[in-house]
């Protein structure tokens, strides 16, 4: 992936992606955005980005999509990147609005159609699977959070797409210690998880 002296960068997605970005000044968040932003001004200091975090918490693909228009496309993006899905598996699990629908696998699959459909104004595009940080493959969280991310794989291959498969580098990491390491709920990143995903998507754009 090429980025440009100029590029404007969104991040789309939930709470994974938002990580508090409405406690801070910047509105980066303190997660992984913010640390792809802190490294292109470090190691590019004669170019400009514009790194724009468009995670809200909470979020599904039903939300993500609603909003795509105002919070993404408005903001006429070079470069997208957008990590969506954990709350469309979550929801079916804490149960927190039983008026509201959750998303079956396959309807999460047409939304993110639906997403690359609208993304599709962007120079780059890349999509980020949703993971779970937890070692049993058995674990039933687990498993349909891998049937959702095959979903994402699926269309992304149909259409051409760079995938970033974040569940094989949590996957890496837990070979030496436990998601709960990480995060209590093996879901929010936290500090060292959202260096794990700023590391691959520095990757993505050359960064050694």
């Amino acid at each position: 992936m090429k980025i440009k002296d100029g590029d404007i960068i969104v991040f789309a997605g939930d709470s994974t992606t938002d990580a508090d970005k409405n406690a801070t000044n910047d509105r980066l968040g303190n997660g992984y955005v913010k640390l792809v932003r802190d490294a292109l001004f470090a190691f590019r200091p004669s170019e400009n980005f514009r790194v724009v975090n468009a995670g809200v918490s909470g979020n599904t693909t039903v939300h993500l999509l609603e909003r795509w228009e105002k919070d993404v496309a408005s903001l006429d993006p070079d470069v997208v990147f957008c990590l969506i899905g954990i709350n469309d598996v979550w929801r079916h699990f804490d149960y927190l609005d039983p008026l509201e629908k959750r998303v079956n696998e396959e309807d999460y699959e047409k939304n993110i159609e639906k997403i690359c459909e609208m993304a599709k104004g962007a120079r780059e595009f890349s999509l980020m699977t949703p993971f779970y940080m937890e070692r049993s493959r058995v674990d039933e969280m687990r498993v349909m959070t891998e049937k959702y991310a095959a979903r994402m794989r699926a269309v992304a291959q149909k259409r051409g797409i760079k995938v970033i498969d974040l569940q094989k580098v949590f996957d890496e990491y837990m070979k030496g210690r436990p998601g709960q390491s990480i995060s209590w709920d093996r879901v929010h990143p936290g500090s060292v998880g959202s260096m794990l995903i700023a590391r691959e998507i520095l990757r993505e754009f050359g960064e050694k």
